[in-house]
C-alpha cells in the first residue's frame, strides 16, 4: 500500500486555525534553538500537510538526535521524544490532510538533531534541527 506524499512540514512557535475558513496560520518558523545551558525544555509545533494517503493511515512524529548520523553511524540514533502512531482519516487519495502537533522536549546538549514524520514504518520528511550554545556562536540561534 503506498504512504501520503508530504506537502509541507514547518517547525514554529504556534499555529492558529481560523475557525470559519479552516486556514492554518503559522507563526515563529525556526530550525535553531539555542541556550547556554543544557538540557534546555522546548516547546515547539510542528504543521504538516499531506496528500496521496486513502483509507485511515497511523501518522507519528519523533525528533532524534542525529549527531551519530552525520558522524557516518546509521546504529547509532537516539529518539528523544516520540508521538505515537494516531489514525488519519483519507477520504481521498485527492484529499489534503492537514494538522499540527505540539512538542514538549528536553534538547538534551548541543548538536543536530531531526524532527521525522512517519506513516506507519515509513518517514515521509524530516526537518533539521539544530541546538547551539549563542554564546559560543555569536548569536546564530534564531529561536
Amino acid at each position: 500500500m503506498a504512504e501520503p506524499y508530504c506537502l509541507a512540514m514547518v517547525l514554529c512557535d504556534q499555529v492558529y486555525r481560523d475557525a470559519i475558513s479552516g486556514k492554518f496560520t503559522i507563526l515563529g518558523t525556526f530550525s535553531t534553538v539555542g541556550s547556554d545551558h543544557y538540557p534546555v525544555p522546548v516547546l515547539m509545533h510542528v504543521y504538516f500537510a499531506m496528500t496521496d494517503g486513502h483509507g485511515t493511515i497511523p501518522i507519528g512524529i519523533r525528533i532524534v538526535n542525529a549527531q551519530a548520523d552525520m558522524a557516518g553511524d546509521d546504529h547509532a540514533e537516539t529518539v528523544i521524544w516520540e508521538l505515537p502512531p494516531q489514525d488519519m482519516e483519507f477520504p481521498s487519495p485527492l484529499a489534503v490532510i492537514e494538522s499540527v502537533a505540539s512538542i514538549k522536549v528536553d534538547i538534551p546538549g548541543p548538536g543536530h538533531y531531526r524532527c521525522e514524520l512517519y506513516a506507519r514504518d515509513q518517514m515521509l520528511m524530516a526537518r533539521r534541527l539544530l541546538a547551539v550554545d549563542p554564546t559560543l556562536m555569536g548569536g546564530l540561534a534564531d529561536g
